[in-house]
């Protein structure tokens, strides 16, 4: 089972790419044909609406939402939906006008066939890229990795600690004596706390990672042994005291929470390989590098000197050294 990748192109692009191959079989416009849709095959696709004696497929349709990312790419979409009757109104129109540009002859323009062009060689490129990437980026890849990675990434340890925060060292060590005498951590943390995101959960952190931490901070925290208090700590929010209240291993990150990040990294990756692999067996000549390459030239070659090495040389000069005043 594949998963099915999305590239950014649209459907107006698709059928522009459907004109300009009917506009290049002759040099007219409107032939009467249905211009759009003779040269594909469509057995078994499902008519949407016709326009003008064109005809819009259900499957133009579903295209069209899928690149507005309306939905994903596969996925059904029921005519009575009103994404269905919205994107199909767009296609009407599109298909409207450009009806009305080969009406109009735009079609047969020089910058007309420019422009098809450009986007048939954008389509062809990312119709290579979907087809490399469907066949690389499977369920089977993409969970292969998540199983390597939880093998390469151990899970860390985590504290789950509560703290109260305050301005000077003195009001800190005035808690610590309170709770030494017994006083309650959270009910003082709600009282004296200067963190607003914690201070009404009683200096309640909840879970974190060493590295989620100032380092004094976590250093501290870190420790601790469970229902131990630190004495005051300082960081550059102000003085601290901490309460361990757990420790335990980090629970990783599932399959399903990790699947589109590793989907996102193994798309990248296989792109980035299918472009090198063209480019090394590729022949490009690029006119900017031959321009770089004469101006490095020009830079290198030696200026013209006044004299003589051997006549520098008397005069008590280093060859092409100008004397000093």
């Amino acid at each position: 089972m594949t998963i099915s990748v999305h590239l950014a192109w649209r459907g107006a692009a698709f059928m522009l790419l459907a004109a300009m191959l009917a506009a290049c079989n002759g040099p007219g416009g409107s032939s009467g044909k249905d211009s759009f849709s003779d040269n594909l095959d469509r057995a078994g696709d499902e008519v949407a609406a016709r326009v003008n004696g064109t005809t819009i497929y259900a499957s133009d349709v579903a295209r069209e939402a899928a690149a507005q990312k309306l939905i994903q790419m596969g996925d059904p979409l029921p005519k009575n939906s009103k994404t269905y009757k919205q994107v199909l109104d767009n296609l009407v129109d599109q298909r409207l006008l450009a009806l009305e540009a080969e009406r109009r002859g735009l079609d047969r323009s020089a910058e007309a066939r420019r422009r098809l062009q450009a986007a048939r060689e954008r389509i062809l490129g990312n119709i290579l890229v979907e087809n490399v990437v469907s066949q690389a980026v499977t369920d089977e890849a993409v969970r292969r990795m998540y199983d390597e990675q939880a093998k390469l990434s151990p899970p860390e340890d985590e504290v789950r600690a509560r703290h109260i925060l305050v301005k000077t060292k003195e009001e800190a060590e005035a808690i610590e004596k309170a709770l030494a005498q017994g006083a309650d951590f959270a009910k003082l943390a709600k009282e004296k706390s200067l963190d607003p995101g914690s201070r009404l959960q009683g200096g309640d952190l909840g879970y974190f990672t060493h590295d989620a931490m100032v380092k004094p901070f976590a250093d501290a925290a870190f420790a601790l042994k469970k229902g131990e208090i630190s004495p005051p700590v300082q960081t550059q929010f102000g003085w601290h005291i901490i309460k361990l209240e757990d420790r335990r291993k980090q629970k990783p990150p599932s399959f399903d929470e990790m699947r589109p990040r590793i989907v996102r990294f193994m798309t990248f990756d296989e792109i980035q390989k299918l472009i090198s692999q063209l480019r090394l067996a590729a022949i490009i000549e690029r006119d900017d590098d031959k321009a770089s390459a004469a101006k490095a030239g020009k830079a290198e070659k030696p200026e013209a000197r006044s004299g003589s090495g051997d006549e520098a040389g008397k005069n008590g000069q280093k060859p092409g050294k100008a004397q000093q005043p």
